[in-house]
């Protein structure tokens, strides 16, 4: 088994009283591509956000690579190496509006990775063309299908070789048609053993695209297992229950 990249262990978060993250333990391994499902407001995002620090954990540890933190004593430097660590794709593809294909995903390497604007032009050009979008590079968000904006977000997010890359539901804001598009570049980053975390509500996509599925209820993880397991084979009612809802 390949090592163990990101380690979670026993994360919770609260807001306002309500118990969002109970407990999680989670481990994904190099490479490995796990998806994790549940029903609506279950903490699926918040687990993402509380990886890269966007939401601060209550309490619990978080390790990627060689950098572990333990909420809630996370100081701004670890907060840094931490999330330095991780790239976020998001639902609303958060693109820069005023900035072109190819100037989003340069952004990153200019700013993060400190390169000469030469040098990020030509390593942005690269990953729009492994993204299938080199015919689009001087066109602004704006112009662009959803589908293509999320095809840049997963550009950007790329363009860092972060350790682990966040997926947070990246195509829940798409039309039908536009999805396939979207899982074909996860699937190809799966294919280079990019380590992914990912959010998904699209029960094809998590089967499509993982190596492992986490079934996420109540702020706790009741079931994990391979695609063919948790959907297949799923063993406790309330994961049946939810894929019911799924079964046409």
């Amino acid at each position: 088994m390949e090592e163990v990249m990101l380690k979670i262990t026993n994360l919770h978060k609260e807001f306002n009283g309500n118990k969002v993250l109970c407990g999680i333990d989670l481990e994904v391994h190099q490479g490995e591509v796990v998806a994790v499902i549940g029903p609506s407001g279950t903490g699926k995002s918040t687990l993402l956000r509380c990886v890269n620090l966007l939401e601060m954990p209550d309490k619990g540890e978080i390790s990627i690579g060689g950098v572990s933190v333990t909420a809630p004593k996370i100081d701004r430097r670890q907060q840094y190496a931490l999330r330095s660590m991780t790239s976020m794709v998001f639902q609303q593809y958060n693109l820069f509006n005023n900035k072109t294909a190819l100037q989003n995903i340069m952004e990153p390497l200019m700013q993060v990775k400190k390169m000469p604007k030469k040098q990020a032009q030509e390593s942005a050009r690269r990953i729009l063309k492994s993204v299938g979008l080199s015919d689009k590079e001087n066109v602004y968000p704006s112009k662009l299908s959803g589908g293509q904006q999320q095809r840049v977000g997963i550009g950007r997010a790329m363009a860092t070789h972060p350790q682990v890359m966040l997926l947070d539901e990246p195509t829940s804001s798409l039309d039908p048609e536009l999805v396939g598009e979207v899982l074909d570049v996860v699937r190809k980053l799966a294919s280079r053993h990019m380590t992914m975390l990912l959010t998904t509500h699209e029960m094809d996509f998590a089967k499509g695209v993982a190596d492992r599925v986490i079934f996420l209820s109540d702020g706790k993880v009741l079931e994990q297992g391979t695609p063919e397991q948790i959907f297949d084979h799923p063993r406790s009612p309330r994961l049946k229950t939810f894929l019911s809802h799924y079964r046409h």
